[in-house]
């Protein structure tokens, strides 16, 4: 969900007219500035924080606006959170009530500083400074600003409760999932079917948040995870949300610009299906976030931000009629706040919905609460599953697993293998866990040689039937070796028709590449263009030389050294999908995997680079061979 909608406008920034009369480092500083302000809109926080900190690093370093823009970033970068407070801090030497959104002559901060200083201290546990800036930042808000007065109220409420909880733990077992999972950046959002074969989850690559897939084989191992991104036809903007029972069926949430739909993929012929929309009736125009199967299948729990709702994003429940539609649908306004509700997961036996939550009574950001179902299918008043599965920070996406007697969440520990990594959470001391997947485990060492005592005595005012338990230890993994280097998927950029334009996911991917040339400075990129059949021969040959100049052009334009580039244009050839149906009739969505520019990088050192190719084609627009 979109959580901070910022106002972007070039024309802002100021007009083009004037760019001859400016040098050339004016020019690459607004150009910055200009994307920086674009990927912050979209909530790319990572993108906008490498751009700030372009001009951050050319003489702005005491600018409030850009010291602001800095701490947004961070404060939204998981494992990074802790650096917002110094640059949020810079920005409250200069606030002003009257900020000008997106330009960089600004010099002064907004007086939402003060607002995300709060959270800033709120997420990294310093709670009475955290309480100071909110009410500074309260003092400072226009009387008839109600709903930030109430929002404000309600976060310094939930650092008292955090106060409560933090002093009234639930005791826990933490087993991290294994570095077969795990690798060196960020793993989230894992679904695992219900008869505990197959697991899916979310794994971060430099470019893109893949969604992998592995099963367990007949002997009790698992096999090494797949990224199936291409099988489903995915951008990078498709988001795990939920496997069926029998793990044949994925749910997952696919982000652009503008909105947030439900999509569906089944696994027929050892691959999953490229992914299709739900359907009308769950998706709208507005933003759905998540969704999730009941054991039969004949539920679907989601959320969504439709009008009507009691809150922003909201619970609702559908029921498949006999057409395999989901209608029928119902807003759960028992358990809907005027704040956001998200991630809603069902148990198999249907007695328990757990979701995630910023209203209620909560320790700040979104919480996790379950719901217990009475046999008339009442929803009953909502629990807060506490500290520590709760914490300061947004807590979003628990997967319930033994009717909700473990689950699966991402967490960030010191035994883990990147940034959140994937751990199976026990309420009771685990006798012999099978959800670990560790490359380096032989034989699993005795509960007395793992056992680490990391929580105080737990208690809780409310404790959850057959959750919480009466000791507090971390069951550990022996020490695996961590992955040498990330393997890096490289997709072509893909371009509209007779268009050499970039489209907004090919700058996505050609910033994520200036990283990696950044930190190989021996490589080389060779860059390849093609072009559809449609038009002359020598036009098109023209058209792909344009296209991959375009991107060499791009790539210098933001610091690339053009000796390390080389860009080709190869025409109508080489095609990865089919141009025509089997009658001979035209097909457009074949032709447009062929519009592309390739990739070859060399001498890269940090990474293992996989060069992709007609591996984003889905099987249906592959040539026959």
């Amino acid at each position: 969900m979109r959580k901070l909608v910022l106002a972007f406008c070039a024309l802002l920034i100021g007009g083009s007219s004037a760019i001859g009369q400016r040098s050339e480092s004016e020019i690459a500083l607004r150009e910055y500035f200009i994307d920086a302000e674009f990927f912050l809109a979209q909530e790319y926080y990572l993108d906008a924080l490498n751009d700030y900190l372009q001009v951050y690093r050319r003489g702005y370093e005491n600018n409030a606006n850009i010291n602001y823009r800095l701490g947004i970033c961070y404060l939204h970068i998981p494992g990074q959170k802790q650096k917002s407070i110094e640059y949020l801090q810079k920005a409250l030497a200069s606030v002003s009530e009257k900020y000008k959104e997106s330009s960089l002559k600004e010099t002064n901060a907004p007086i939402d500083a003060y607002l995300f200083l709060g959270n800033a201290y709120r997420v990294n546990n310093r709670l009475e400074e955290a309480i100071a800036s909110y009410r500074q930042y309260k003092a400072l808000l226009p009387e008839n600003e109600k709903e930030l007065h109430a929002y404000v109220d309600q976060q310094i409420e939930a650092c008292a409760t955090a106060t409560s909880f933090m002093g009234k733990p639930v005791g826990l077992y933490l087993e991290n999932m294994g570095n077969l999972v795990n690798g060196n950046n960020d793993d989230f959002r894992a679904v695992l079917s219900g008869d505990g074969n197959t697991l899916l989850y979310m794994h971060q690559l430099p470019f893109y948040d893949a969604v992998y897939f592995t099963r367990k084989l007949a002997d009790g191992s698992w096999i090494e995870p797949v990224n199936i991104t291409p099988q489903i036809v995915s951008d990078g903007d498709q988001y795990i949300c939920d496997v069926s029972y029998d793990g044949k069926t994925i749910l997952l949430a696919r982000e652009d610009e503008y909105n947030s739909d439900i999509y569906i993929s089944t696994y027929v012929d050892n691959s999953w299906t490229p992914s299709v929309a739900l359907g009308a009736g769950i998706n709208t125009k507005y933003w759905e976030s998540h969704a999730c199967f009941s054991k039969d299948g004949e539920t679907l729990y989601f959320t969504s931000n439709r009008a009507g709702g009691v809150g922003q994003m909201d619970l609702y429940k559908a029921t498949r009629n006999a057409m395999g539609l989901y209608t029928n649908i119902v807003n759960l306004k028992e358990l809907n706040t005027p704040l956001n509700e998200d991630a809603p997961f069902i148990t198999d036996d249907g007695k328990r919905l757990f979701f995630s939550s910023q209203g209620f009574v909560n320790m700040g950001g979104y919480d996790v609460f379950v719901s217990e179902i009475s046999d008339e299918g009442a929803f009953g008043a909502p629990k807060n599953l506490g500290y520590p599965i709760n914490t300061t920070d947004d807590d979003v996406f628990y997967y319930p697993l033994d009717n909700g007697k473990t689950s699966l969440m991402s967490r960030i520990e010191d035994d883990g293998f990147g940034i959140r990594d994937i751990y199976h959470v026990y309420y009771t001391k685990p006798i012999k866990p099978e959800l670990v997947i560790a490359t380096a485990m032989a034989t699993r060492p005795s509960a007395e040689e793992t056992e680490k005592q990391v929580i105080p005595t737990p208690a809780v005012e409310e404790p959850l039937p057959e959750v919480v338990a009466e000791t507090t230890q971390k069951q550990e993994i022996p020490e695996a070796p961590k992955k040498e280097r990330e393997i890096v998927e490289v997709p072509p950029l893909l371009f509209e028709f007779d268009r050499s334009t970039l489209t907004t996911t090919g700058e996505r991917v050609l910033k994520r590449i200036l990283v990696v040339l950044e930190m190989n400075p021996t490589a080389t990129l060779e860059l390849f263009g093609f072009a559809d059949p449609l038009g002359a021969e020598s036009y098109n040959l023209a058209l792909s030389t344009r296209r991959a100049q375009t991107v060499l052009d791009y790539l210098v334009a933001n610091g690339a050294d053009p000796t390390r580039l080389k860009a080709t244009g190869k025409g109508e050839t080489e095609f990865i999908a089919t141009n025509t149906f089997s009658d001979g009739r035209d097909n457009p969505n074949g032709r447009y995997y062929n519009r592309r520019v390739e990739f070859e990088i060399s001498g890269v050192d940090t990474l293992q680079v996989k060069i992709m190719r007609d591996d984003i084609v889905p099987p249906e627009l592959k040539i026959k061979k």
